[in-house]
């Protein structure tokens, strides 16, 4: 299980929705609302970066394979898959050829997510990404801002 080891001891501090959710061996769903909001055009295009509006339908889905996990994430239509490991003491998240490299701060309240750094392949990206996640006893809610690209704000509940 991923985020209990990037974590350690700080796992258990976070709200029991989110320490439920990221202790499943098998992975875990979660299904909920979103708005996205799209910064550059062009570059959101680039990326993939789901489409903007509101209250849209967000599916979560993880999968867990070894010490790797798929994070598929529903916007309405649009699918985002993303591939999450340890790298040190870092996260890594990955889509296609971008990389994105996370120190992850959790407290009571959740987790937040600060961009160390990012790449295409090996080249440097001047990337930016910050992301918050609060939760309580039985839901949470996610907050994910990409310079310059778009972000999207949404709340999720765990699915049997």
């Amino acid at each position: 299980m991923l985020y209990p080891q990037l974590l350690a001891a700080d796992f258990q501090r976070l709200p029991r929705a989110l320490r439920d959710f990221h202790s499943g061996p098998r992975g875990g769903r979660a299904s909920g609302t979103a708005a996205v909001q799209r910064g550059s055009r062009w570059l959101a295009w680039l990326v993939r970066f789901p489409p903007s509006g509101e209250n849209i339908p967000l599916q979560l889905e993880v999968q867990i394979n070894g010490n790797c996990e798929m994070w598929i994430r529903r916007f309405g239509r649009f699918t985002l898959r993303t591939s999450q490991r340890r790298e040190g003491n870092l996260l890594l998240e990955k889509r296609g050829p971008i990389r994105i490299f996370f120190r992850i701060f959790a407290d009571e309240t959740g987790m937040r997510f600060e961009s160390q750094r990012a790449c295409f392949w090996t080249i440097p990206l001047p990337l930016r990404v910050k992301a918050t996640v609060r939760g309580n006893e039985s839901s949470w809610e996610v907050d994910v801002t990409v310079d310059r690209i778009g972000s999207y704000q949404g709340a999720l509940v765990p699915l049997p």
